[in-house]
């Protein structure tokens, strides 16, 4: 290699290469080398990271979650890959914890520095700083990534056909049996038609639109095209998996096996994946998880995912499959010990296993939660079970309704279903002052001496996804050690109305019993719990556990008016309809432990009192715009009303007007016969006639006398 080495930063790069123009800026890029050298650790998984997330830039360039793009391959020791635009690193880092022997090649020697000082303690990773097209490999490779490379292709190459140049450069580099890595945005991903902003260019509908620059700037492609563009640099061979919400911050990602499975609901995966605007516009059109569900039974998901993440191969190659047909992690802000990676693996006879696994077994899976008490994770596997989230009636109600009374009918079953298995007897997490006497007051039975309240640690009421279809609501077959809650044994009625819901507990493992974890067979109607991966080591507030299902609950959702208020307002009305009484003080303790739980599990927690006050959802565009629409109709209205009455009393006053000005007129008319007739009667005064009948006038005033 014509490479020289630089030693500070241990890259290789070209002395003579002209600068790359793909950058955020000198100071800003500087600022990241300064955080990556400044790390103690430097590892995906480093909390320290995470502190140094401040702004979109920062989170892009050290988010865990960038890694997740790529755990689906299952790329791993003696594999030899290389990254083709590995910008600061931060996938980079992680193949190289894999054990694979990584060449990263990056455009911007800025970046370049920052992805090897990341990745400075592995010995199996080489960093060069290089143009991607020219670069000077030892190849041949197993994997050649191009992971947010290609959309920009015609920016950076002069060829006639810039994307077949680069998709030429790269395939040189692969072996026989290689596999091309592509990661782009979608030209037809559903955020773009909800009014978010093409993530390269910042503006709303420009690429649903093709209103791209036509030569030097960045474009993206649909599926179809891009399969096309795949397949005429002669990779026919294409294995589509659909990361959410994007490939930039993966959570979730999907696969074609998975969108085609008859048993298998892929979009009930999507009912908490929100698309991002990164250009921070906070406007929406509809709910995406709502369309997504319509998308799905439409066979259209996978052409309207955010993002692509496409496996192309030659066509006499083996055709590469993954292990699973879809993944979830959650990764982003746990203790290291706390993040978790879930598949869903199809079996050979139809069905579907589901495996958790954490992925650093290594680091502590308990930890301290509050006075003594301590929380943990549990990863079960488990049978899939083909049914909906509960919690997509309250999403519907939210967006269609988008008040209480809507909210707590489309939560009542499942807050019926927690009561069910709840006990008598408050939490240790939340002690009630002489509990037998408030037990007595509330005329609930009490709990047989160490019984109730005091149930031993991992005691609950029966083994997460064990299907309910034959028993009581929320039991998983077996209730719990202590004395069942008001209403909560079999065949009773729930809790008379009024009796305190701080007086209720549930067994330790049921504290995540919340409706994104109770599933509905459309088929069959049956329930199935699953996922009850938190277990406290001794029993929890069910208050707490239901609050925190409303919390979670509220925070989906994209309404076109928000009537909700606060938390504890639907909390309170939700404990009412089930017939158990709840003050704002209980759920504001209530939240406070759910903060405590998130500070506990998390490096990063995000506070409930986002979620105590006023509520701010993200606002709907068409709903907002109707809504102001009407209100000026109905001004418009109002003002119509006023005009038409000031014109009756404009007509009035005209007639009005006439009748004086013909008063006016005969008065004026009276004056001119009164000027007449004095006239009159002074050529009469002043005649000869009268002057001479003088002396009759006076003799007949006197014959009178």
């Amino acid at each position: 290699m014509s490479y020289q080495k630089d030693t500070r930063y241990n890259l290789y790069f070209r002395p003579e290469a002209e600068a790359f123009g793909y950058s955020e800026g000198a100071e800003a890029e500087q600022r990241l080398l300064d955080i990556v050298e400044s790390l103690h650790d430097r590892s995906t998984f480093s909390p320290e990271y995470l502190d140094n997330i401040v702004d979109w830039s920062t989170r892009y360039h050290f988010s865990r979650a960038r890694h997740c793009l790529l755990r689906p391959l299952d790329i791993g020791p003696g594999d030899r890959v290389l990254e083709l635009g590995c910008g600061t690193g931060a996938i980079t880092r992680y193949l190289g914890e894999t054990g694979a022997e990584v060449t990263a090649v990056e455009g911007s020697l800025a970046r370049a520095r920052v992805a090897a000082a990341r990745c400075a303690d592995l010995p199996n990773v080489t960093v060069i700083a290089d143009d991607l097209q020219g670069a000077e490999v030892e190849g041949p490779y197993d994997w050649v990534t191009f992971i947010g490379v290609l959309e920009y292709a015609a920016a950076y190459s002069e060829a006639e056909d810039p994307y077949q140049s680069y998709l030429q450069a790269a395939m040189r580099h692969l072996e026989p049996g290689g596999k091309l890595v592509v990661a782009i945005e979608n030209q037809l991903g559903l955020k773009y038609f909800n009014a978010c902003g093409e993530d390269h260019l910042g503006k709303p509908f420009m690429g649903i639109q093709d209103l791209y620059q036509r030569t030097g700037g960045p474009r993206t492609f649909g599926r179809q095209a891009l399969s096309r563009v795949l397949a005429r640099a002669g990779l026919p061979q294409q294995q589509w998996l659909y990361p959410y919400p994007d490939y930039k911050v993966p959570s979730i990602v999907l696969s074609d096996a998975a969108l085609a499975h008859p048993d298998f609901q892929a979009h009930d995966l999507l009912l908490r994946s929100d698309s991002e605007d990164y250009s921070d516009n906070r406007q929406r059109i509809f709910d995406e998880a709502l369309v997504n569900r319509v998308l799905a039974q439409n066979g259209l998901l996978g052409d309207f995912s955010n993002s692509f993440l496409v496996v192309a191969q030659r066509p006499e190659q083996q055709a590469w499959q993954p292990a699973a047909m879809a993944w979830t992690f959650a990764a982003v802000h746990r203790h290291r010990g706390m993040a978790t990676e879930t598949r869903f693996v199809p079996q050979s006879g139809g069905s579907i296993r589901v495996t958790k696994r954490r992925i650093l077994p290594h680091e502590p899976s308990t930890l301290p939660l509050a006075d003594g008490h301590t929380i943990s994770l549990n990863t079960q596997d488990s049978d899939y079970f083909p049914g909906q989230q509960m919690a997509w009636a309250a999403l519907a109600a939210h967006v269609r309704d988008g008040n209480v009374p809507a909210l707590v009918e489309a939560l009542r079953p499942w807050c019926e279903t927690l009561l069910f298995a709840a006990q008598v007897g408050a939490s240790p997490l939340l002690p009630v002052e002489d509990e037998a006497a408030a037990l007595a007051a509330a005329g609930m039975p009490c709990a047989a001496p160490g019984q109730g309240a005091t149930a031993g640690a991992g005691e609950t009421a029966g083994e997460p996804g064990v299907d309910q279809a034959a028993t009581p609501p929320g039991t998983s077959g077996t209730q719990a050690a202590g004395t069942p809650a008001a209403g909560g044994a079999p065949g009773s009625q729930l809790g008379s109305r009024g009796r305190p819901l701080r007086l209720l507990s549930l067994p330790g493992g049921m504290m995540d019993l919340v409706p994104f974890n109770i599933l509905t067979s459309e088929s069959t109607g049956r329930h199935q719990v699953i996922d009850q991966e938190w277990e406290v080591s001794c029993p929890v507030p069910a208050g707490w556990v239901l609050t925190r299902g409303v919390m979670h609950a509220l925070q989906t959702g994209l309404v076109p008016h928000d009537e909700l208020g606060s938390i504890a307002r639907v909390v309170i009305a939700l404990a009412d309809a089930c017939g158990y009484h709840a003050t704002p003080d209980d759920v504001e303790r209530w939240l406070a432990l759910e903060e405590q739980f998130l500070r506990a599990v998390s490096v990063k927690a995000v506070s409930h009192g986002l979620y105590t006050g006023t509520r701010r959802p993200v606002p709907m565009v068409f709903p907002t715009l109707a809504s102001q629409a009407h209100a000026l109709h109905e001004q418009q209205q109002h003002t119509h009303r006023a005009e038409e009455k000031a014109e009756g009393l404009r007509q009035q006053l005209a007639a009005r007007e006439q009748e004086n000005v013909a008063s006016l007129k005969q008065i004026d008319e009276g004056r001119q016969r009164e000027k007449a007739l004095e006239a009159q009667i002074q050529t009469l005064l002043g005649s000869r006639s009268w002057r001479w009948s003088g002396w009759l006038r006076t003799l007949r005033r006197r014959s009178r006398i």
